[in-house]
């Protein structure tokens, strides 16, 4: 089911309904709906699909030309050739998804597709699909030189939005898509493994755990497809989830150097795969930390927490028993991680719309020795949004808000206004306390 893209789908009808033609590069993590993406666009113009193989750009020719029907393609001039004779009259689609292997391994292809768009003046636009972002963002541009002033655009791909996995899993409650999307994320070809009619508990066993789930291997395939010493990156992955967010950490449990760490980090977020989380500029510095480390994908983080370190069990008990042995007791902790990003959405759809008290224009959020804060946001005039997010405890109370206001003081930040999100109830005392101080909101998971 395609969900979402609404300005994704504008963008490319916009530049498809341009006179001259485009050649655009739209790119983002696998499984991030690339491809889906351009097969909804595509529907009623004339398009010529190819996804390139890691191959040499011989082979590449040869399976090219044998999808088109060629009985021997010797040049890429000829293959394109082949597509515009096929195009009859229309304005033509050419999507080329993968298309790293061709920049890679054949040389010649650049030069070629630049000569295809000036014979065709105006007639097509070309698309370049890539599931490589750090290909596109530092290799690309270098690898073709001049030729990159020909390229119209970048764009890259997000994640969809949690309310988009609402809309995905129609029959869950809210609760249950916070569930799933902290484990999945915006991913939605994750979300294809797990069956809507399933509970989350029932696709996390029949979608990660079982021997031939779709996702069970995923974490170490993320990995791989661009890495290599994948014994020193899982190593710094599963010391990221489980907790050793900062560079001493990981020294002290993996015995590298330093330096050593840092330059695999670096390497990890180029690929977007590890985060670095500063606290908000304004903030105070002195019982903040310095800078943690994060695993970037939520899906990522899930395998390399409850999977990696628990091989043998994986594989010696039946799925249900390693989820209620190993998955279940942590996942409540998990789901607290992650509950944050889906009020800051909560809070951006608010602040786009112009319905929040202050018109935001910095956001970001304050990492603590003695606690965080979740969101902040803030104006050019100084003025403040603090939000905090509870996850699994049942009821939030006066003993809470006290904790977040000591807090939002260590951070020397003033609230000039509160939100506080929970999956569970508020204290009628705190539901009190709101009546007489206007500038506290409580937002509970309906109305998330």
């Amino acid at each position: 089911m395609f969900v979402g893209r609404k300005k994704e789908l504008k963008f490319l009808e916009d530049n498809f309904a341009r006179e001259e033609d485009r050649l655009l590069v739209v790119y983002g993590h696998k499984g991030v709906g690339k491809s889906s993406l351009m097969f909804r666009f595509a529907q009623g113009k004339k398009l010529s699909y190819y996804a390139a193989r890691p191959c040499s750009g011989k082979e590449q020719l040869f399976l090219w030309g044998q999808e088109l029907g060629m009985e021997g393609a010797d040049s890429f001039d000829a293959v394109f050739s082949r597509i515009a004779q096929e195009r009859g009259e229309e304005k033509l689609l050419l999507v080329i998804d993968e298309f790293q292997y061709l920049i890679k391994y054949a040389d010649d292809f650049m030069q070629a597709l630049a000569r295809f768009r000036s014979s065709l003046a105006g007639a097509c636009m070309i698309v370049l699909l890539s599931s490589s972002t750090s290909f596109v963002e530092t290799d690309f541009v270098p690898r073709i030189g001049q030729l990159a002033l020909s390229i119209g655009s970048f764009y890259k791909l997000q994640e969809l939005g949690f309310m988009d996995c609402v809309n995905y899993f129609r029959n869950y409650s809210t609760r249950q898509c916070m569930e799933v999307f902290s484990i999945l994320g915006g991913i939605p070809a994750y979300w294809k493994a797990f069956d809507p009619s399933r509970s989350p508990k029932e696709n996390i066993i029949a979608g990660i755990l079982e021997k031939d789930a779709p996702l069970r291997e995923e974490g170490e395939r993320i990995v791989s497809a661009e890495l290599r010493e994948l014994n020193v990156y899982c190593t710094l992955l599963g010391g990221l989830a489980s907790g050793r967010n900062k560079l001493n950490d990981l020294h002290l449990q993996t015995g590298y150097s330093r330096a050593k760490i840092s330059v695999y980090l670096r390497n990890l977020m180029e690929r977007e795969l590890v985060e670095k989380v500063f606290s908000f500029d304004n903030a105070s510095g002195i019982n903040a930390k310095k800078g943690v480390y994060r695993v970037g994908l939520r899906y990522l983080e899930f395998y390399f927490r409850f999977l990696y370190g628990k091989q043998s069990a994986l594989q010696s008990l039946p799925a249900g028993e390693f989820y209620e042995r190993y998955v279940e007791p942590e996942l409540p902790d998990f789901h607290q991680k992650h509950f944050y990003k889906v009020c800051a959405e909560y809070l951006e759809i608010l602040n786009q719309n112009r319905m929040l008290p202050i018109r935001a224009d910095k956001s970001g959020e304050w990492v603590g020795k003695n606690g965080s804060i979740d969101i902040v946001l803030q104006n050019e005039e100084g003025e403040s949004i603090l939000a905090f997010c509870e996850w699994g405890k049942e009821e939030i109370g006066m003993e809470e808000l006290r904790h977040y206001l000591q807090t939002a003081r260590e951070a020397r930040l003033t609230p000039d206004h509160l939100y506080l999100f929970a999956t569970g109830a508020f204290s009628e005392e705190l539901k009190a306390y709101t009546e007489e101080h206007k500038n506290l909101r409580l937002i509970d998971i309906d109305t998330l």
